[in-house]
């Protein structure tokens, strides 16, 4: 079957993706019932029997408008002051193929007659019954325009979003344009040319733009209403909304009849709206919906397309997804209907005083994407925290929470490691907030494992590894020694950086600055558990010693180091099992090397084991760093590890070195088989002499 290509019938744009939809429903029930349709990027992929000159000729000549009437709205062309242009045009036509259009008039004239309504109906209680009244008269295909814009749920009205309130957008009734396009395109009003008005709308040829013609919320950007002037019309092609208005009725949400939890209208592919994901994206701003309207590129018959519009699946796990973000993780999960390659995204934002526009929001491919199982370890509590950030909230937690949402949905369409940062930082960014606000209303992410992230973020970078290290920290399960805090009362870090674990509070007895430099903040850390008698860490993920010896040295990118260990914090890390290559152990700062010695002795219990001193890290951050170096040196030659260098050996290192900085350092835990790769290096064990690597 032959493909014709129509470069004016586009999918980056909602009228665009309804036109297309109609001219498939329009050319498949009135002229070739084989043909089908598809996307394309060079336009909307027509396979029937025609060729741009037969089609044409066929919508010119043989095509049969769809009856379209709105009487429930004022401005619909049936009351007093509407504008009656297109009605009156086609109720004095003789042209035979606009019967259906006549029979739909007359039949809304007459329920509005026996009714008694002469004016705009009360939306409470005469305009259920006016809908009711149109659904029992109207013809069959008159009711797939009230079906497309008005459903009744639990006795009350209610309006998918696609088509506004009703088939209305402020004052722009759709159904009274429609009539005026009909006309136009019928050559009642106006002088245009109709072959050349057609041409324009299928393949983006020039032509007169009929004026006062808008097209509302579905294409406003090409109706010049904003004017600086103030004074200038609506311009707008009649072709464009006649086959839009065909096209909407093919979305009609039959199985809509129920509603979502919120009280909002359940339709295919339409959800809350989300402010990420595109470049004009505001937080706050007003919208009525997203329409995450699905393209495919294997052509579809109409029955096909209808199918898979009516189903509407789209699942985030076992529910269905509600808000933009959930539709956004769905399509990396696969959680859609079978057939669809990509979506086409828009949100229908109030940005016209109090009128709506359609705003293209991207093309997102259906594709799996490893970032749905670490998003998935955020559920439930990103949907809870999502929807506590939309309400009256402090500002603090409802910014943290707008970016959270941003990032979230940027790893969802992405996937890279940078997008997958992000979020991490933003969870740090939600808790900390949350903890300084005192939220109550939700908790605390728990129970999210890490071990999916790992495999996310880069962990190629120093900054990833090491806040890696830090975060995995852990007190050892069971009992502790009676001359030590138990684990549960100790100090951690999520405590410490983030807040309490289980509510948004600040740890008992512990609130460093919030804006203090990492450095400060894990050597204070540091020292407030082996003040405590806690000790250092006994679990955790090894840190490589080239990217402590660079802490140390102040060469990594500390806001980073710090944005992303306050996420990681937030996750668990009980479960996890990965174990990253030490890389080469070569001692390039013996300093270092010596205090890591004394801090985590990776030899065995039975062994003289060195145990730090409380004071040492104290000594450390006061600077006194040539003290805690003398009794270090002690302590390892009465540990049997006398080391080759001695103190004189170390003193310029010492007198150079960041005390602070150590501190935090020798907080993380090094690999057992590195500190016996250090001990080999830098003293003479039994009996053993190893020089220190340059």
């Amino acid at each position: 079957m032959p493909e014709l290509t129509l470069p004016g019938i586009r999918s980056d744009s909602l009228l665009g993706y309804l036109k297309g939809l109609g001219l498939l429903a329009i050319v498949s029930r009135q002229d070739d019932p084989q043909a089908a349709g598809a996307w394309s990027p060079a336009g909307f992929a027509l396979h029937s029997r025609h060729e741009l000159g037969s089609l044409e000729t066929f919508l010119l000549e043989r095509w049969t408008p769809l009856p379209v009437v709105s009487p429930w709205n004022g401005g619909s062309g049936f009351y007093p002051k509407d504008n009656t242009d297109g009605i009156d045009a086609i109720e004095a036509a003789d042209d035979p193929r606009l019967a259906r259009m006549k029979t739909a008039i007359a039949v809304a004239r007459s329920v509005l007659r026996t009714l008694g309504l002469t004016a705009k109906p009360d939306p409470r209680d005469e305009k259920p019954a006016l809908v009711r009244a149109l659904r029992a008269e109207l013809p069959d295909d008159a009711l797939e325009w009230l079906d497309a814009a008005v459903v009744e749920v639990d006795g009350e009205l209610r309006y998918p979003p696609l088509l506004g309130s009703g088939g209305n957008d402020g004052r722009y009734d759709i159904a009274n344009n429609y009539a005026q396009c009909v006309a136009e395109a019928f050559g009642l009003l106006g002088t245009s040319d109709r072959q050349a008005t057609l041409r324009a709308a299928l393949v983006g040829a020039p032509a007169a733009l009929r004026p006062k013609l808008s097209l509302a919320h579905l294409r406003r950007d090409v109706s010049p209403v904003n004017s600086p002037a103030g004074e200038a019309d609506a311009l707008g092609n009649p072709w464009d909304l006649v086959l839009a208005v065909s096209g909407a009725v093919v979305l009609a949400p039959a199985a809509a009849r129920r509603l979502a939890g919120d009280g909002t209208l359940v339709a295919p592919f339409t959800l809350r709206p989300t402010a990420a994901g595109y470049g004009s994206a505001v937080a706050g701003e007003k919208g009525r919906a997203e329409l995450w309207m699905p393209t495919w590129s294997r052509p579809a018959r109409l029955a096909e397309v209808r199918a898979m519009l009516r189903e509407g699946r789209v699942q985030v796990g076992r529910r269905d997804a509600v808000t933009g973000l959930d539709a956004a993780r769905a399509v990396g999960e696969l959680g859609v209907a079978r057939g669809i390659r990509s979506f086409q995204r828009f949100a229908i934002l109030e940005r016209a005083g109090q009128s709506n526009v359609s705003i293209p929001a991207g093309r997102i491919e259906v594709r799996e994407r490893p970032a749905a199982g670490a998003l998935g370890t955020l559920d439930p509590w990103l949907g809870r925290i999502v929807r506590y950030g939309a309400g009256d909230v402090p500002r603090g937690p409802r910014e943290a929470i707008r970016a959270l949402e941003r990032a979230v949905f940027a790893l969802a369409a992405e996937g890279s490691a940078a997008a997958a940062e992000r979020v991490v930082a933003a969870l740090g960014d939600v808790e900390a907030a949350c903890t300084r606000s005192g939220v109550e209303q939700v908790r605390p992410l728990r129970g999210a494992s890490a071990a999916p992230w790992l495999d996310l973020l880069d962990t190629a970078s120093a900054e990833t590894r090491l806040a890696i290290a830090y975060a995995s920290l852990a007190d050892r399960r069971g009992a502790a020694p009676s001359t030590a805090p138990a684990p549960s009362t100790a100090l951690t870090l999520r405590a410490a950086l983030v807040g309490q674990d289980r509510a948004y509070a600040p740890a008992a007895g512990w609130a460093p600055p919030s804006e203090a430099p990492i450095v400060r903040r894990l050597a204070a850390i540091h020292e407030r558990r082996l003040r405590d008698g806690a000790g250092g860490f006994t679990r955790g993920i090894p840190a490589r010693l080239e990217d402590l010896e660079r802490f140390v040295a102040g060469a990594l990118d500390e806001r980073r180091l710090a944005a992303l260990l306050r996420g990681l914090l937030v996750l668990d890390w009980s479960a996890v099992g990965w174990r990253p290559d030490p890389g080469p152990v070569v001692v390039r700062d013996p300093l270092l090397a010596h205090l890591l010695l004394a801090f985590h002795d990776p030899r065995a219990d039975d062994e003289v084991r060195i145990v730090p001193r409380a004071d040492w890290v104290t000594r450390l951050r006061a600077g006194r760093v040539r003290d805690v170096v003398d009794a270090v040196h002690l302590r390892l030659r009465l540990g049997e590890l006398a080391p080759i260098a001695t103190p004189a050996d170390l003193v310029a290192s010492a007198a150079a070195a960041d005390g602070e900085r150590l501190a935090a350092a020798l907080l993380a835990r090094p690999a057992t088989a590195t500190l016996h790769a250090v001990i080999g290096a830098i003293t003479t064990y039994d009996e053993r002499e190893v020089p220190v690597a340059p």
